[in-house]
């Protein structure tokens, strides 16, 4: 049996140190859901975010809800097509998590999605998977919601996202350079320190 509960996810967004959510009860499911949230300034809108517990489904489900919206009636074609090949790009991209549409009214929400099927989940798990939800939010949402306004191509978003990961790349290849030069000059050093004894003690 799931020892997946709605009092171990209170007690674990306590220590999370989040102290605004409300529990509430899902009719049909063993387990409510908790509603929170969080906003990564005073003047942003901020995200709200659902953790449910699915027992009966074998599934925990952590979802931020209206990232942006985008209906169908009232968003121009050629942005919708955009926003959908960037979701799909980041979908596609990103290792735990996903985007996606709901075509009944054009929410775009962001979800990490769990198996609990009979074993724990630990707070380790849990932080693990608020901070990939936060982050993935804070750093895609925005750019989503460009897209959605026109403001940016899904082309031109794709290209300066892998922009910046060639340029992380660079960075990191650049230290890592620098650190074994200074390995090799250090080495080189020790030796040099080491044959003038040598000579000395010869003399």
């Amino acid at each position: 049996m799931t020892q997946v509960t709605l009092q171990m996810m209170r007690e674990y967004l306590e220590r999370f140190g989040w102290s605004r959510y409300q529990a509430v009860d899902e009719p049909f499911e063993k387990e409510g859901m908790i509603r929170t949230g969080w906003r990564s300034s005073e003047a942003a809108e901020g995200y709200v975010m659902s953790i449910d517990p699915m027992v009966e489904k074998g599934c925990l489900s952590f979802k931020v809800h209206q990232v942006l919206s985008a209906p169908l009636d009232s968003t121009p074609r050629d942005r919708l097509s955009d926003l959908w090949l960037a979701m799909s790009y980041l979908n596609y991209r990103i290792i735990l998590g996903k985007f996606s549409y709901d075509p009944r009214d054009g929410e775009v929400r962001f979800s990490v999605d769990m198996p609990i099927d009979e074993n724990t989940f630990t707070y380790e798990q849990f932080t693990h998977t608020m901070g990939v939800a936060i982050k993935t939010v804070e750093q895609y949402a925005p750019r989503l919601q460009a897209i959605a306004k026109g403001e940016q191509t899904a082309q031109q978003f794709i290209e300066q996202d892998l922009e910046g990961d060639i340029r992380q790349m660079r960075e990191a290849f650049g230290g890592l350079l620098r650190e074994l030069l200074a390995a090799l000059e250090s080495e080189s050093g020790g030796r040099r320190r080491s044959d003038i004894d040598d000579d000395l003690r010869e003399v």
